[in-house]
């Protein structure tokens, strides 16, 4: 056997970090009356570092759409707007600040839908998906800047997706949800930083205190 294929069978097959280093059980789950859903490109779910299968491990009442996959569809199910005001979270030119008054418009929960990817694959996503072209689109008002250290933001203001999710949670439910779900992103930090050597997190992470210092493959 390799030794690529032993390191990734040593993976946790849910946050895909090495075993001794899983997050799952000091994660927080919440069950909330919004419904969140992620349309993900194909090549992000096996990725250690995609922060919306973090969201989506948080989250009860949330689903995955996985797009690029063949004969693979959205479909009015995934919208369930029977019992849910769908919103597509993106910032398009048309998009509208999320905020209370908005959500006060609706008298069903919201259905949040969003985005991941890369700048170009959402933005293929907001421009190819004809199911989501009639979606009302929303956006985040200023938000503090990004904690997440383990992807570069291509953009001074860009958020991963976990803590874009977390936002716009702290004005779809209060401010308690938001809080919690950025709790469970340091989890996560907390766990990848484990696995690298320790010049590496004082260069991307000031602050972070992690006494195992032994570099292991994520």
């Amino acid at each position: 056997m390799s030794l690529r294929r032993s390191s990734q069978a040593k993976r946790c097959p849910q946050c895909l970090v090495h075993q001794d280093n899983c997050y799952c059980s000091q994660l927080k789950k919440l069950e909330l009356r919004t419904r969140v859903s992620l349309v993900m490109y194909k090549k992000e779910r096996w990725l250690p570092s995609n922060t919306a299968m973090l969201a989506q491990s948080c989250l009860v009442n949330s689903q995955l759409f996985l797009r690029g996959l063949p004969n693979e569809k959205l479909t009015a199910h995934f919208l369930d707007q029977e019992n849910y005001q769908p919103l597509y979270l993106y910032p398009s030119d048309d998009a509208e600040e999320l905020t209370t008054d908005v959500t006060k418009r609706y008298d069903k929960p919201i259905h949040l839908i969003v985005p991941d990817g890369t700048w170009r694959q959402t933005k293929n996503i907001h421009q190819r998906e004809k199911l989501l072209s009639d979606i009302p689109r929303v956006k985040l008002a200023q938000t503090p800047p990004t904690r997440y250290p383990l992807r570069r933001q291509k953009y001074e203001f860009g958020l991963c997706t976990h803590e874009a999710i977390s936002y716009a949670l702290g004005v779809l439910e209060n401010k308690n949800v938001q809080d919690l779900m950025l709790e469970n992103l340091d989890v996560m930090v907390a766990a990848h930083l484990k696995n690298r050597p320790i010049f590496e997190k004082e260069k991307i992470h000031k602050g972070w205190s992690v006494k195992n210092q032994t570099k292991r493959p994520l």
